[in-house]
C-alpha cells in the first residue's frame, strides 16, 4: 500500500502565503505642479534633508483603491533587460570602458561644491566636436545616420539599426547616438550625462508601440536632443555639466514614462483615474521643467529647478522600505568651494579609475574636526548633481536609538532608486515578491537583494560609476553596531555574493571615520580598500585651505581683516577645520560690547595649545564669553541643566520638544524656557534657528568636552543626575493635554491592518509629537535610571492605574516599538523589587508584560484590536481585564469558555515544516529552530514575529540548532551531512558548511567560550571543530557502538563532552584529548535520544526511549535516583534551568513535563496542547518560559511560572489522539467515536456530555465504530488485529474480541441490519464476515482486490456487501454467497477510502483520496453521473441521509460538504471548523444533523441545513450555538454579499472575510474549540463561546467605549 492509500491522518497542504496588496491613499513625491511655472515645483530633492526623499517612498497623485502589481501583468518584468536596461546597450566589458567626471572649472556657474575643475585644451575639444558634429549632416536622411552609427564600440554607441523607420521626433535622437561618444571620448566626465541620454532615447527608440496621447512629449524629447547636438551648444556640454546632468536626468525620466505607458494607463484605469486628465498633466509637468533646463542651458545659469518623477507603480512596490530619515546627503555640509582641492580631486580620480583591480572602497579617516564630513557632503552633492548615480548614508551619534545601521542599505537603496528609473525598477521587482526585503534588518541580505542586484541591472545601461558614501562610521554606537557593515565591506563574511571584488567595476564606496581600532584592524588589511588619512595630509595644504575658509566666513569682517590675520588662524588651527570654524564664529561674535573682532583675533592667536587641547580652548572662550564669571552663579546651572537635558536625552528632541517636556519636570525652577540658552549656541548645537530640527551638538568634540570634566571645568555636564527630571517629565508628557488618548490616529476602519491603512506614517507623525513619542518610548529608561523614591513610584502607580496604560500601548504599537515595552516594564518591574508597599504595581507591570507578549502580534498588524480581541479575551482574572475590560463593553463577549487565568501557553508561533530542534539567545529574546524542509526560522520572543526569512543553506533536515554563548552565532546540524554557523544577528551563512565526513549530523553542541563545536554523528562518532578556524579539532570520537550519536553537550568549563546514543548508554569524553572518561553510562532500557549537563557541570540529565529521565553523577558516573517516570512515550529532548533546579522534557506522547532536578518530583501537571511529537524542549536563562518544537510544526512558548496549575477537568473528557470513526445510535441520543487514543467513547448528543468512563481494551489506535440496530452493542476494530463487541449501556465486552491474522489492520466494519453478522475490511485485502452471536467468522475470506480494503458496507435488504479498496476499485459482492456481483467499479484514480449505500439499495456513494465523490448503480455498477467535485483533499469518509436526498463529505481539505443525490450539486457552502483533516461523518436519524470526527482530535455536530435554510436574508455570523449572539451588521462586514458566507477563523487566529478584512483575533492558545456557524455541538464541550451582539466593527469600531444601546440603535 503506497502512502496515498494509508487510511491514518495525513499531513495536509499548507497554504502557500499570498503577498498582501499594498493599500492607498499615499503621495507621490513628484506632485502635479500648481501652474504651468517651473518655479512652482517642489523643493529640490538636495535641498531637503528632513524627509525621505520621496519617489521611492510616495505616489504620483492619490490611490483611493488597492493596487497590486504582479510581474506577469508586466509586459517586461524585471530583471530581464527588457525593462531593465535598454535593448542593445551592452554591459561593461572591462573597467577601460569606463569613465567619471573631472570637472571643468566654470566661474559663471555658482556651486558650493568646493570642487575645481581641470581645464582641456579648448582647440582639442572643438577639434573633436567638429569630427562628430559632421556625423549630423543630413540629420533627415534616416539611412546615412544609421551607416554613421552602425561602428561604435560601446555602452554609449549609437543603436541598433533593426527600427527601418522613424518619425522626425526619433530623427535628432538617433543622431545624437552618433556623437556621443566623441563627446565623452574627449571629456570623460562627461559620460555621466551623456550616457543618460544615450539610455534615454534607446528606450524611446525601442518603445514599438507609441501612444499618440505622449506625442507631444515625445516632440519635446525630440527638441530637447535637437537642442544639444546644435553646433554652438556641443561647445557649451564640458563646462555645463550640472545642467546637463539634470536635463539628463529628466528625459530618462520621460523616456521612461513613455516605454511604459501602456502599464501607466492600466494603472490609472484600475485606480478609477481619468487616463486622458492624468496624462495630460503628467506631460505638461515634464514639458515644463526641460523647457526651463534648456534656458538655463542657454543662459549659462543654473537654477533650482525639481526633476519630476512619475513612478507610480514602483513607489507601490517600494511603500513601507525602511528609511533612516535625516541621514541623507546635507548640502550645508559641503566644503567651501576651492577649498580641499588636491583631496577633491584625488577622491574624484579614484571615482573614475579606468585601472583593473582599481579599490572599490576608500577610507578616509581622521580625529575630530579635520573636515571628514565636508569631503564626503562634497563629493556626494557634486556626484549626485551632475547625474551620477549615488547615495549619502550619515551615521549620528546622538541618533543611535534609531538603530540607523539596521537600514543603511534599505536607505541607500531608495536614494539610488531616486535617482534613476532603471534602478527604481529593478529595486521595485526585487521586492515585489519578498515584501520582507523593505524591513529585514538582515545588512547582508538588504546588500545582495536590494543594492548589488539593482545596481548591476542599472550598470548596464549607463556607464557612469554608482557612488555611494558612508559618513561617520564611527558615530554608529558601539563597536559591535557596525561589526556586520565592516565585514561586510571588508569581505569577511565569506560569501561569494558579498565580496567587494567582485562588484560590478564601476561601483565606489567612499567612508569615513575617526581612526577607530575596531574599524582600522577589519579595513586596513583588505586589498580593495583604498586609506587615505587626513591626519598625514600636507600641512602646507591644509592651511591654505583653512585659510580661504576662514576669509569666506570673515568675509564681513574685510574691513578689520586681511590675509596676514587669515594665515595666522590657519597656522593657529593646527589643521583642525573644526576648530577655525568655531574661531570665526567667535571672532564674528558681539556678546560682549567692549570687546570687538580684533581683541577677539588677538585672544585666539596667542594660544599655544594643539590637538583636542586647541579644541577645548576654543569651546572654553566661546562659553565664557557666554556666560561671563559675573553670571556664572545664575547661569551655570542653567546651562548644565539644559545641556544635561540635551545630553542624557536617548535621541535629539527639537527645542519645543524639550521645552514641553521640560514644563513636566518636577521642580518648577527648572520650568524654564530653553531659548534662553539655546538661542545664544548657536556655533556650538544645531536647530538654535529652525524650531523642528532636533539639537544636537554640532561636532562630537563638543560632546566630549562637555562630559569630561577634566577638560571643561566649570562647563561640565554630569547627566546622571537629570535622569529622574526625565523620568517624571516622561510620565506626564503622556498624560498631558497633548499627551496620550484613546485612537489617537484617528484610525477609522478595524478590518484594515496597518500596513493598509492610508498616510499611516504621516498621521504618526501629526499625532503623536516628538516629546509624546520620546517619552512613550524612553520613561522606562529613565525611571529604570532613576534611584528609587516614592514620589517617582507614585506617578508610575498612576500610570498603571488609568487607560493610559492602555494608550501607551496603542501609540508603541502605531510607532511600531511595541517590542520595546518588553524592556521597558521588565526593567521598571525590576526597579520596584525589594519595595513592598508598591508590590501591587509590580504585579501590574508583569501582567501587562504578560498581555503584550501575548496579543503583541495582533495589536501590531491591526491596533484598533488592542480593544476589540485583545483586551476582551484577556483571562478574566488578569488584572488588565479586570481593570479595563468594562470601559469597553462594546466587543466580544465570552459566555463560554473564558480563560480565568493567564494559561500556560503563551504564544504559539507556526512554522513552515517540522520542527526538529529549537534553541533561546543568551539573552532569552530570540527563538531559532531547525525544520525538515531544511531551513532555520527566528523569532522575536517577545511580539512572536519573525526577524526574517527563512535561513537557507542545508539541503536536508535541520536536525540540531544552538546559540553561541555571546549570541552572536546560531549553530545548526543537518542531514546533509554539514554543519552551519550563521551570523544570529543578520541571518548570513559565516564562512562554508563544516564537512569532513559523509554522515547525517544529528546534534550540534558549542562550548561556553564559543571556541569548539562538537557534533555527534548517525555512524556513531562524534566531530569537534575549531569555530575561528572551520578546521577539524583532533581525531573523531569514537565509542559508541550502534545507533548514532543523538545528542552532544559541553561542559560548562569546556573540558567535557557528554553524548548519547541509540546503544542506549551515555559517555563521557576529554574534550583536549578525545579519551573517553570512564565507562559508558548504563541504566536506560532503550534508546538514549538527549543529554544536558547541568550550569554547575556535575549532573548530566538524559531522556530515552524507554520514556524515562535519568540524573547522573558528572564525576563517578552513577545513577541520582529513580528514574523520572510520567512521559508515556519515548523522551526526545530534555533541558536544564539556568539555576540548576529544574528539568524540562518534551515527549512523543505530545507533552512537557517539569521536574524538580534534585528531588526528582513532577512539578505541576504535564503542558499540553501540542498536536503531534514534541521534538526539542528550551528553557529562558530567567527560567520564566519554555520554548517547545513540535512535529505539528509549531513553537510553543509557555509561562514557566504556571506550571503548578491543576489540568482543566475537562481535558480528562475528551480524546487524546485523533478522531477516525464516528457513528450515532438508532435512537438519535448517542455518538460514539473511536480514537487514536485506542478507546472509544461514548457522548450525549444533545448536551455533549461523556456517558460513562471511556472503553479501554483495544492496544493500538481505533479505526472503525459501528453501533447495532437494537441500540444495544457497539462494534470496533484495531490496529491491533481485533475486532471488539461493547454493551453501550455498561461498556463491558461481550464475549471474546474476533481476531485477524498476526498484524492485521482492520480498517472498517459494518453490522448488517439485523445485527447478527458483522463485515470488515482489512489491510490483508480480504473482506470477511462474523457472527455476533457466536463470536466467530463465517465463511471464507472474500478475495478480490489487490490491495488492502479501506471501508465496507451493507445494503439496506442485507443482499449486498459493498467494499473500497488501495487499489482504487469498489466491489459489490452477494452477501449470500459471498461472491463477486459483476466486475469491480472503476473510475476512481487513487484509493477509494469510503463507501456507503443508499437508504433503497439502489446506489454505492464512495470516497476517494482523488478528492472526488462517486455514485454509482448497485445492480449494474455503472456511474450516474458525473463525479462530485469541490473537496481540495482526499476524501476520507461519506454517508447518506436517512431519506436518500443527500450525501454528506468528510476530507482531508478540513470540510464538510453536503450534495444534493440526485443532481450532484453541492448545496451551501462547505462546513468549516474542524483544525485538521475531517476523518469521518454520520448523519442523524431524522437527517437534520451531521456528526463528524476529525485528526484535531474533536467531534461536532451541525445543521445539515444550514446554509439552505434563509437563502432571501443577509448571511449570519455567529461563534455560538444561540442564534441571537450573531454579529450585528453582518453585512458591512461582508460587503453587503447576500450570499451564505462561511466566515472561518484561519490557523493564526484572525477571523477573515472577503478582501482580508479583519473582524477579530482570537488567541487560540485560550481558545482552541471554537463554536463556528452551523455548529450545535462541539466536543468536548467546554468550547468557547462569543457574543458578538454589540461588537462594535468597522468603520463604527471607535465606539467600543459607548454602551451597548448606543451601538444597537445604529
Amino acid at each position: 500500500m503506497n502512502e496515498d492509500n494509508l487510511p491514518r491522518k495525513t499531513r495536509w497542504r499548507w497554504p502557500k502565503p499570498s503577498r498582501s496588496d499594498p493599500h492607498s491613499m499615499v503621495e507621490e513625491r513628484g506632485k502635479r505642479a500648481a501652474s504651468h511655472d517651473p518655479s512652482s515645483l517642489l523643493p529640490s530633492r538636495n535641498g531637503s534633508h528632513g524627509q525621505p526623499p520621496g519617489s521611492a517612498r510616495n505616489l504620483f497623485g492619490k490611490v483611493t483603491k488597492r493596487f497590486a502589481r504582479s510581474a506577469r501583468q508586466s509586459p517586461n518584468p524585471e530583471p530581464t533587460a527588457a525593462s531593465s536596461s535598454p535593448q542593445g546597450i551592452q554591459p561593461v566589458q572591462s573597467t577601460k570602458d569606463l569613465a567619471a567626471p573631472i570637472l571643468e572649472p566654470n566661474r559663471e556657474q555658482s556651486s558650493n561644491s568646493g570642487i575645481v575643475e581641470a581645464h582641456l585644451d579648448p582647440k582639442f575639444v572643438n577639434e573633436k566636436i567638429n569630427n562628430a558634429t559632421k556625423d549630423l549632416a543630413g540629420t533627415n536622411q534616416v539611412q546615412t545616420i544609421a551607416q554613421n552609427t552602425s561602428s561604435a564600440a560601446n555602452n554609449l554607441q549609437s543603436v541598433s539599426d533593426t527600427i527601418n523607420s522613424f518619425s522626425a521626433f526619433l530623427r535628432p535622437l538617433k543622431a545624437f547616438n552618433s556623437v556621443a561618444n566623441e563627446i565623452a571620448n574627449v571629456h570623460p566626465y562627461a559620460k555621466v550625462a551623456l550616457s543618460i541620454f544615450t539610455c534615454a532615447s534607446k528606450m524611446i527608440l525601442d518603445q514599438a508601440d507609441r501612444d499618440v496621447a505622449v506625442s507631444s512629449l515625445l516632440s519635446k524629447i525630440s527638441e530637447v536632443y535637437t537642442f544639444i547636438t546644435e553646433e554652438e551648444q556641443l561647445p557649451k556640454i564640458p563646462s555645463m555639466l550640472a545642467i546637463c546632468g539634470k536635463i539628463a536626468q529628466q528625459t530618462l525620466e520621460c523616456a521612461d514614462f513613455i516605454s511604459h505607458y501602456s502599464e501607466t494607463k492600466s494603472a490609472w484605469i484600475r485606480l478609477g483615474k481619468h487616463v486622458f486628465d492624468e496624462t495630460d498633466a503628467t506631460i505638461q509637468n515634464y514639458n515644463n521643467v526641460l523647457d526651463s533646463l534648456m534656458q538655463q542651458f542657454r543662459d549659462r545659469a543654473a537654477r533650482d529647478t525639481v526633476v519630476i518623477v512619475h513612478n507610480m507603480a514602483e513607489s507601490l512596490d517600494l511603500i513601507g522600505m525602511e528609511y533612516a530619515t535625516g541621514a541623507g546627503l546635507n548640502t550645508s555640509k559641503c566644503c567651501l568651494p576651492n577649498t580641499r582641492q588636491d583631496l577633491l580631486k584625488d577622491i574624484q580620480n579614484w571615482i573614475s579609475s579606468t585601472e583593473e583591480g582599481a579599490p572599490r572602497i576608500l577610507w578616509l579617516s581622521g580625529t575630530a574636526g579635520k573636515g571628514k564630513s565636508a569631503v564626503a557632503h562634497t563629493i556626494a552633492n557634486w556626484y549626485i548633481t551632475h547625474g551620477g548615480l549615488g547615495a549619502c548614508f550619515c551615521f549620528d551619534r546622538t541618533r543611535q536609538a534609531d538603530c540607523r545601521q539596521d537600514k543603511i542599505f534599505t536607505t541607500i537603496a531608495s536614494e539610488l532608486a531616486d535617482c534613476n528609473p532603471i534602478m527604481r525598477r529593478a529595486l521595485a521587482q526585487a521586492v515585489h515578491d519578498h515584501n520582507g526585503l523593505k524591513r529585514t534588518p538582515d545588512i547582508t541580505k538588504q546588500w545582495q537583494e536590494l543594492i548589488i542586484g539593482p545596481t548591476s541591472i542599472a550598470s548596464k545601461a549607463i556607464a557612469a560609476p554608482v557612488l555611494i558614501v558612508i559618513e561617520a562610521l564611527d558615530e554608529s554606537g558601539e563597536a559591535n553596531s557596525r561589526e556586520q557593515i565592516l565585514r561586510l565591506l571588508a569581505g569577511k563574511l565569506n560569501t561569494s555574493t558579498s565580496q567587494l571584488s567582485e562588484l560590478p567595476a564601476n561601483f565606489r564606496i567612499l567612508l569615513t571615520s575617526r581612526p577607530l581600532e575596531d574599524i582600522h584592524n577589519i579595513l586596513h588589511a583588505a586589498s580593495h580598500v583604498r586609506h587615505v588619512s587626513l591626519d598625514e595630509v600636507s600641512p602646507a595644504s591644509t592651511e591654505l585651505d583653512i585659510q580661504l575658509y576662514v576669509s569666506h566666513k570673515l568675509e564681513d569682517l574685510r574691513h578689520v581683516f586681511n590675509d596676514v590675520h587669515f594665515k595666522v588662524l590657519a597656522l593657529k588651527s593646527d589643521g583642525l577645520f573644526e576648530w577655525a570654524r568655531l574661531a570665526s564664529e567667535y571672532i564674528k561674535s558681539t556678546n560682549v560690547v567692549s570687546r570687538g573682532p580684533m581683541h577677539r583675533f588677538h585672544d585666539i592667536s596667542e594660544t599655544s595649545a594643539k590637538g583636542v587641547r586647541l579644541l577645548d580652548e576654543m569651546y572654553q572662550r566661546i562659553l565664557a564669553d557666554i556666560m561671563p564669571r559675573h553670571v556664572h552663579e545664575e547661569a551655570i546651572p542653567i546651562f548644565r541643566s539644559v545641556m544635561c537635558q540635551i545630553l542624557a536625552s536617548s535621541e535629539p528632541l527639537p527645542i519645543h520638544a524639550l521645552n514641553a517636556m521640560r514644563q513636566c519636570f518636577p521642580c518648577d525652577d527648572d520650568r524654564y524656557d530653553v531659548n534662553l540658552l539655546i538661542g545664544h549656541l548657536g556655533s556650538l548645537v544645531s536647530g538654535t534657528s529652525d524650531s523642528d530640527t532636533p539639537i544636537r551638538p554640532l561636532h562630537a568634540s563638543f560632546y566630549d568636552f562637555l562630559t569630561d570634566q577634566s577638560r571643561s571645568h566649570d562647563f561640565f555636564v554630569d547627566v546622571s543626575p537629570i535622569q529622574r527630571d526625565l523620568a517624571f517629565a516622561s510620565l506626564r508628557v503622556m498624560d498631558s493635554e497633548r499627551g496620550l488618548r484613546f485612537n489617537i490616529c484617528s484610525l477609522e476602519n478595524s478590518y484594515l491592518p496597518n500596513s493598509s491603512v492610508p498616510d499611516l506614517e504621516k498621521r504618526v507623525k501629526e499625532s503623536i509629537p516628538a516629546e509624546l513619542s520620546y517619552s512613550c518610548r524612553f520613561w522606562g529608561a529613565h525611571v529604570s535610571s532613576t534611584t528609587f523614591e516614592s514620589s517617582l513610584a507614585k506617578e508610575v502607580e498612576a500610570f498603571f492605574d488609568g487607560e493610559r496604560l492602555l494608550w501607551w500601548l496603542e501609540a508603541l504599537a502605531l510607532m511600531k516599538s511595541l517590542g520595546g515595552s518588553a524592556v521597558t516594564l521588565s526593567s521598571i518591574a525590576d526597579w520596584f523589587s525589594g519595595h513592598a508597599e508598591f508590590m501591587h504595581v509590580r504585579d501590574a507591570t508583569r501582567d501587562t508584560l504578560r498581555f503584550v507578549r501575548t496579543f503583541a502580534t495582533t495589536i501590531l498588524r491591526s491596533t484598533p484590536h488592542l480593544y476589540l480581541s485583545a483586551l476582551p479575551f484577556a483571562p478574566t482574572q488578569s488584572r488588565m481585564f479586570r481593570k479595563f475590560a468594562a470601559k469597553f463593553p462594546c466587543t466580544p463577549r465570552i459566555v463560554a469558555g473564558h480563560v480565568v487565568n493567564w494559561p500556560q501557553t503563551e504564544k504559539i508561533l507556526h512554522a513552515n515544516d517540522i520542527i526538529y530542534s529549537v534553541a533561546l539567545s543568551p539573552d532569552g529574546k530570540r527563538i531559532a529552530c531547525g525544520l525538515v524542509d531544511g531551513t532555520i526560522q527566528v523569532w522575536d520572543m517577545e511580539t512572536g514575529e519573525a526577524l526574517w526569512a527563512p535561513l537557507h543553506g542545508h539541503t536536508q533536515p535541520v536536525k540540531s540548532v544552538a546559540f553561541s554563548p555571546d549570541g552572536h552565532r546560531i549553530i545548526s546540524g543537518s542531514w546533509d551531512n554539514t554543519v552551519r554557523v550563521w551570523d544570529a544577528k543578520t541571518g548570513e551563512a559565516l564562512g562554508s558548511p563544516l564537512q569532513d565526513h559523509a554522515d547525517f549530523v544529528l546534534s550540534v553542541a558549542i562550548s561556553l567560550d564559543g571556541k569548539y563545536i562538537a557534533r555527534g554523528l548517525v555512524d556513531g562518532t562524534i566531530q569537534v571543530w575549531n569555530i575561528e578556524t572551520g578546521e577539524a579539532f583532533g581525531a573523531p570520537l569514537q565509542g559508541h557502538r550502534y545507533g548514532g550519536v543523538q545528542s552532544v553537550a559541553i561542559s560548562p568549563d569546556g573540558k567535557r563532552i557528554v553524548s548519547c546514543s541509540g546503544d542506549r548508554t551515555i559517555q563521557v569524553w576529554d574534550l583536549e584529548s578525545g579519551e573517553a572518561l570512564g565507562a559508558p553510562l548504563q541504566g536506560h532500557a532503550g534508546p538514549v535520544l538527549s543529554v544536558a549537563i547541568s550550569p554547575d557541570g556535575k549532573h548530566i540529565v538524559s531522556g530515552s526511549a524507554d520514556k524515562t529521565i535519568r540524573v547522573w553523577d558528572m564525576e563517578t558516573g552513577e545513577a541520582l535516583g529513580a528514574p523520572l517516570q510520567g512521559h508515556t512515550h519515548h523522551v526526545l529532548s530534555v533541558a536544564i534551568s539556568w539555576d540548576g533546579n529544574r528539568i524540562v522534557s518534551g515527549s512523543g506522547d505530545q507533552t512537557i513535563r517539569i521536574w524538580d532536578l534534585k528531588t526528582g518530583a513532577a512539578l505541576g501537571s504535564p503542558l499540553q496542547g501540542h498536536t503531534n511529537i514534541v521534538w526539542s524542549v528550551a528553557i529562558s536563562p530567567d527560567g520564566s518560559r519554555i520554548v517547545s518544537g513540535s512535529h505539528d510544526r509549531t513553537v510553543r512558548v509557555w509561562d514557566a511560572d504556571t506550571i503548578t496549575s491543576k489540568i482543566s477537568g475537562a481535558a480528562f473528557q475528551s480524546h487524546t489522539g485523533s478522531v477516525n470513526s464516528v457513528a450515532i445510535s438508532p435512537d438519535g441520543h448517542r455518538i460514539v467515536s473511536g480514537s487514536d487514543d485506542q478507546t472509544i467513547r461514548v457522548w450525549d448528543m444533545g448536551t455533549g456530555q461523556p456517558l460513562g468512563a471511556p472503553l479501554q481494551g483495544h492496544t493500538d489506535r481505533v479505526q472503525s465504530v459501528a453501533i447495532s440496530s437494537d441500540d444495544y452493542r457497539i462494534v470496533s476494530c484495531s490496529n491491533d488485529a481485533s475486532i471488539r463487541v461493547w454493551d453501550i449501556r455498561t461498556g463491558e465486552v461481550l464475549g471474546s474480541p474476533f481476531q485477524g491474522f498476526t498484524g492485521t489492520i482492520f480498517y472498517s466494519i459494518a453490522i448488517s441490519p439485523d445485527g447478527i453478522r458483522i463485515i470488515s475490511g482489512s489491510s490483508y485485502k480480504t473482506i470477511r464476515v462474523w457472527d455476533m452471536g457466536i463470536y466467530d467468522e463465517i465463511g471464507m475470506p472474500r478475495e478480490g482486490h489487490s490491495d488492502a480494503v479501506l471501508s465496507v458496507a451493507i445494503s439496506s435488504d442485507r443482499k449486498h456487501i459493498v467494499s473500497g479498496s488501495a487499489d482504487q476499485t469498489i466491489r459489490v459482492w452477494n452477501a449470500e454467497t459471498g461472491k463477486a456481483s459483476g466486475a469491480p467499479l472503476k473510475g476512481h484514480s487513487r484509493s477509494v477510502r469510503s463507501v456507503t449505500v443508499s437508504p433503497d439499495a439502489k446506489c454505492v456513494v464512495s470516497g476517494s483520496a482523488d478528492e472526488t465523490v462517486r455514485v454509482w448503480d448497485i445492480e449494474t455498477g455503472n456511474e450516474l453521473g458525473a463525479p462530485l467535485r469541490g473537496h481540495t483533499s482526499y476524501v476520507c469518509s461519506v454517508a447518506i441521509s436517512p431519506n436518500g436526498h443527500r450525501i454528506v463529505s468528510g476530507s482531508g481539505d478540513k470540510t464538510i460538504r453536503v450534495w444534493d443525490m440526485k443532481t450532484g450539486e453541492a448545496v451551501g457552502a462547505p462546513f468549516r471548523g474542524h483544525t485538521e483533516s475531517v476523518m469521518s461523518v454520520a448523519i442523524s436519524p431524522d437527517g437534520k444533523r451531521i456528526v463528524s470526527g476529525s485528526s484535531d482530535k474533536t467531534i461536532r455536530v451541525w445543521d445539515i441545513e444550514f446554509f439552505n435554510q434563509h437563502p432571501s436574508k443577509a448571511p449570519v455570523i455567529c461563534l455560538s450555538s444561540n442564534p441571537t449572539y450573531a454579529l450585528h451588521s453582518a453585512s458591512s462586514f461582508l460587503q453587503d454579499s447576500s450570499t451564505p458566507v462561511n466566515v472561518i477563523v484561519n490557523e493564526d487566529g484572525w477571523v477573515v472575510g472577503p478582501d482580508g478584512r479583519l473582524l477579530l483575533w482570537i488567541p487560540l492558545n485560550f481558545h482552541p474549540l471554537i463554536y463556528v456557524p452551523g455548529n450545535t455541538l462541539v466536543i468536548p464541550n467546554h468550547a468557547s463561546q462569543f457574543d458578538l451582539r454589540y461588537l462594535a466593527h468597522g468603520t463604527s469600531w471607535h465606539m467600543c467605549q459607548e454602551q451597548e444601546a448606543t451601538l444597537s440603535s445604529l
